[in-house]
């Protein structure tokens, strides 16, 4: 990981999201030949929803101001989401909060939540003053590698296959984009490509 992947971190002290039993109610219309509201099937977000949802994104963009934070590098890349949760009262669940917690976040600390990996760190309850403690961070893996410098090892072993076309090899591109594949084994504690052919000598 690059230095300034180390120092990219974004702390947020947000306002305690919602849980996800009440961040949606059922969509209504009037019928006026029933004279009641009936349900289309569909959900919607609830008045608490979005108060939670402007409370938390307000509170997110006044505390971006002044933190080094890369927004464009969350388009392609997986970050860690640490929290620290202090609940209002005890028994309830951590889990129940990521939905209106990560739409809040989404286009605003990071492009969307499919790369976000969120790990509850602590939970607490502190009925005076309710809140989330948010971290966002690179992660120090790079698709199936550890570590970009074990992704970097295993390309330049790549280097000298003769499968590594003008710099390029599906193998390895599958690699570093997370996907599995079976041409590649651990073997003594280290990440090998059975297809591995070392180029003819000139």
């Amino acid at each position: 990981m690059h230095d300034w992947q180390e120092q990219m971190r974004l702390k947020l002290t947000l306002p305690l999201p919602v849980s996800i039993n009440a961040l949606y109610i059922n969509q209504t219309f009037y019928d006026p030949k029933k004279k009641t509201h009936v349900p289309t099937g569909k959900r919607m977000l609830s008045p608490k929803g979005r108060k939670a949802k402007k409370d938390i994104q307000i509170a997110t963009r006044k505390q971006m101001k002044g933190q080094e934070w890369d927004f464009e590098y969350t388009r392609s890349h997986y970050l860690y989401q640490d929290m620290v949760v202090y609940f209002n009262r005890m028994g309830r669940d951590s889990d129940n909060l990521l939905k209106c917690l990560n739409d809040s976040l989404k286009e605003l600390a990071y492009y969307n939540d499919d790369k976000i990996l969120t790990r509850v760190q602590k939970v607490m309850v502190d009925s005076n003053n309710p809140r989330i403690e948010v971290e966002l961070h690179p992660v120090s893996f790079k698709g199936i590698f550890d570590s970009a410098e074990e992704s970097w090892r295993f390309e330049e072993i790549c280097n000298s296959c003769s499968r590594y076309l003008n710099g390029r090899c599906s193998i390895l591109q599958n690699s570093l984009e997370g996907r599995v594949r079976e041409e590649i084994h651990d073997v003594e504690s280290r990440r090998v490509c059975l297809e591995y052919k070392e180029k003819a000598s000139q």
